[in-house]
């Protein structure tokens, strides 16, 4: 007590000496950071919480002592949403004034939201020992009770505080929490009636009392207190939706719907309330009403994002991809700014939409647009180092998320990432530490504890592992999305029995839903067993007919177990149910071409490009069927058609100078595969397929030093490719390096494996 009285005075001493200053006139850096936090304040009051940010920041720059600006500058992150922001600025103003009641008070709200009631209490505590009836740290103190699972002494703090005079509607809520805590939900209606008696027209007493009547089955008492609600706040159209809800939940769809249908009566936004209604039917399960609702709504406003968005989102849940793009991509259409927040919005969800579906150039085209067009964009990030993930580009993955965790630090997600781009570099430590970053973000969170029981798994750690994932299975039983992480450590722990269990288990509790039947199946694949789990997907495919996922995973499975006119009549299906099914197309044709049926696949390539004009995949399909059928002409028409849809694409330059090397109309031919193959090593500078092409253009022109540079790398990438091997033995030879390529050609026709040139292998080698 006598070292906070002591740091009390000597802040009264500052500011005394602070006014003595600033009557004798300011000058100097007291008067810019003075002036800087004045105009953060009026920043502030006026709602503007990023400009005032940046404010409090340059007084805080000019003078790091500076308590109060630390203060206001928490604050404002407060106010953004940034905890962790908040949280920092809050510490740094405690720790050059521990005085500093406000900030004292305001981090221990944080410490009871980050998980840390013991350092919430000391900091409430403190604040208490200044002014004993400070209501902002009496409900704190009680808080921290609460987090601390001590509901009794949270009842007699709040039972106090009210015997005292302490009122306010908090009081009452956090009470009638300390009884719901022990389950006692007849003490906490009579708090929370206690507290609706004593203010009457508090929203948020109302509303928790709505709540736990609707919990205890009187949902008649329910829908009054709402409608109580909606009298306090006419304006906030959301109290109509929960009251349409409660009428739906209870068997009163009629009633639903008319509360429903007067809401663009009360608010003009008559968007909004189509994306309200929308997403209220899609929650009761009526996507197809949420689908009409929401085209009216573009009928009706034909310049429209966000009802855009929304059905694009919903075809996308309903796995209508084809219908998904389709949407989205009027939204490219209706603005010419790349970089208004829309279109960057509009090639996000493209971008996520191509990745579902496997269209992974096409995935990265529109991500690399918004990251042109918006460096700093989180989400275009997120999304890029997902695509580098998913082609194992571990390095690239890692640049990405460590730019999205230095846009937005307090978002888990991000690191959650990072994390298994570290993990799948082999670098442990940087993912485990990288895991503990976002648990001192979000203790709380559920996906950090399950990383963490995948991180240890990866680790062979399976006690550890299982320890995670049961405590967050504890809190929430029925999530079937942890019951299969727990499955799969039971397999990679080597239960077999206990992990198909586990499976089952979850087609047991969630029929309607595809994870057990996919888990299982992925299990007979592990086994060996494709019938059985080609039996597994099929039944998932019936219960979701239209997910793409499911889809390609089967008709890979089929191809794998040599089921090819399985796999085309899922195909087949699929486009009949819905003839605008781009990736149906795709995969039908790729089908076809695996069985030399040239003319099918054509066809099953045209109809896509038809559908989806701008989509490269299917060029880049038929420029490889042309190839296979020797067609090579139309193979480079293909892919420069893939070229000059996506200049950039480097896979499609890569194969064009391929064929322009192995089948040169004229000179220029070669020069334009030497100008292609640079463009792809570029992009992909240490790729082995790349700069095995390059080498070979160089070789082809006769630039032999360069080529064998290039050859020898690739060769590096993958020593025992028989294709790398025989290109990197021709150069040799032509160098007149006959024991180094005599070696390079014996490797490359030791497999046995036929490629194009090895009869010229076999030839050569005879002669050295």
């Amino acid at each position: 007590m006598k070292e906070v009285l002591i740091m009390y005075h000597v802040r009264i001493i500052v500011l005394v000496g602070a006014l003595l200053s600033a009557c004798s006139g300011c000058s100097g850096p007291d008067e810019k950071k003075m002036k800087f936090f004045s105009r953060g304040k009026t920043l502030y009051d006026k709602g503007a919480f990023v400009k005032a940010g940046l404010e409090f920041k340059n007084a805080v720059q000019i003078d790091p002592q500076f308590a109060e600006a630390h203060y206001m500058l928490g604050m404002a992150e407060l106010k953004r949403g940034n905890l962790s922001g908040a949280y920092g600025s809050f510490s740094r103003a405690v720790g050059i004034d521990p005085g500093h009641l406000k900030a004292q008070t305001q981090l221990g709200r944080l410490h009871v939201v980050k998980g840390e009631p013991q350092e919430a209490l000391a900091a409430a505590e403190l604040v208490l020992r200044e002014d004993s009836r400070d209501l902002e740290a009496l409900l704190v103190k009680g808080a921290a009770f609460l987090a601390m699972k001590q509901s009794g002494k949270a009842r007699r703090h709040f039972e106090s505080m009210l015997k005292e005079g302490t009122t306010g509607a908090d009081v009452f809520l956090l009470l009638a929490s300390a009884y719901l805590e022990d389950k006692d939900f007849g003490g906490a209606e009579e708090v929370l009636l206690r507290g609706e008696r004593a203010y009457p027209d508090s929203v948020q007493l109302n509303r928790a009392l709505a709540s736990l009547l609707f919990e205890s089955g009187r949902s008649d008492q329910a829908a009054v207190r709402v409608e109580r609600v909606i009298a306090l706040e006419p304006g906030n159209f959301s109290n109509r939706i929960t009251l349409a809800g409660l009428y739906w939940d209870t068997g009163r769809e009629e009633q639903a719907r008319t509360v429903l249908g007067k809401l663009m009566e009360v608010n003009p936004n008559r968007e909004q309330c189509r994306l309200e209604i929308a997403a209220f039917l899609v929650s009761r399960k009526r996507p197809a009403e949420a689908e009409k609702e929401l085209q009216a709504g573009i009928r009706e406003n034909a310049k429209t994002f966000k009802l855009r968005f929304a059905l694009g989102e919903l075809y996308g849940d309903l796995g209508r991809s084809a219908q998904a793009v389709g949407i989205l991509k009027e939204c490219l259409l209706l603005e010419k700014d790349q970089a208004s927040p829309e279109l960057i919005q509009a090639k996000n969800l493209l971008a996520r939409v191509h990745l579902n579906r496997r269209e992974v150039e096409e995935a990265r085209r529109y991500a690399n647009e918004v990251i042109k067009n918006s460096p700093k964009n989180v989400e275009g990030h997120f999304i890029k180092g997902s695509i580098d993930l998913a082609t194992r580009q571990w390095s690239a993955a890692v640049t990405e998320f460590r730019t999205v965790i230095g846009e937005k630090p307090q978002i888990a997600d991000g690191y959650l990432l990072l994390a298994d781009a570290h993990l799948m570099k082999g670098e442990t430590s940087l993912a485990l530490d990288t895991l503990q970053r976002a648990q001192r973000i979000d203790p709380a969170s559920r996906k950090v504890q399950r990383a963490l029981g995948r991180f240890h798994a990866t680790r062979k750690e399976y006690g550890k592992a299982e320890q995670y994932l049961a405590g967050v299975l504890e809190e929430v039983p029925d999530n079937v999305e942890v019951m299969a992480e727990l499955g799969d450590l039971f397999a990679a722990a080597g239960d077999f029995g206990k992990a198909q269990a586990q499976f089952a288990d979850i087609k047991r509790r969630a029929p309607k839903l595809p994870l057990g039947y996919v888990k299982l199946a992925e299990q007979y694949m592990g086994q060996g067993k494709g019938e059985r789990a080609i039996e597994e997907l099929e039944e998932a495919a019936r219960v979701t007919p239209h997910s793409d996922g499911l889809l390609v995973t089967l008709v890979q499975l089929y191809l794998k177990e040599k089921q090819p006119r399985a796999a085309i009549a899922l195909c087949e299906k699929h486009i009949r149910d819905d003839d605008k099914d781009v990736l149906a197309c795709n995969l039908l044709g790729q089908v076809h071409g695996g069985l030399k049926e040239y003319g099918k696949a054509e066809d099953a390539f045209q109809k896509a490009l038809q559908l989806e004009p701008d989509n490269v995949a299917p060029y880049l399909s038929l420029g490889r069927i042309y190839t296979e059928g020797k067609e090579y002409r139309k193979a480079k028409r293909s892919y420069q058609m893939a070229l000059d849809k996506q200049p950039e694409l480097w896979v499609a330059a890569n194969d064009l100078a391929y064929l322009l090397c192995e089948h040169p109309e004229s000179e220029k031919d070669l020069d334009s595969a030497v100008t292609l193959a640079q463009k792809a090593q570029k992009a992909r500078p240490e790729d082995g397929n790349v700069l095995d092409t390059l080498g070979w253009a160089f070789y082809r022109k006769g630039e032999i030093p360069k080529a064998i540079d290039f050859l020898s790398r690739a060769r590096k990438k993958a020593p025992d490719a028989p294709m790398v091997n025989y290109h990197l033995g021709m150069a040799l030879h032509k160098a007149g390096k006959s024991e180094e390529a005599k070696a390079c050609l014996g490797k490359s026709i030791v497999s046995g494996r036929d490629f194009s040139g090895r009869g010229e292998a076999v030839k050569l080698l005879k002669t050295l």
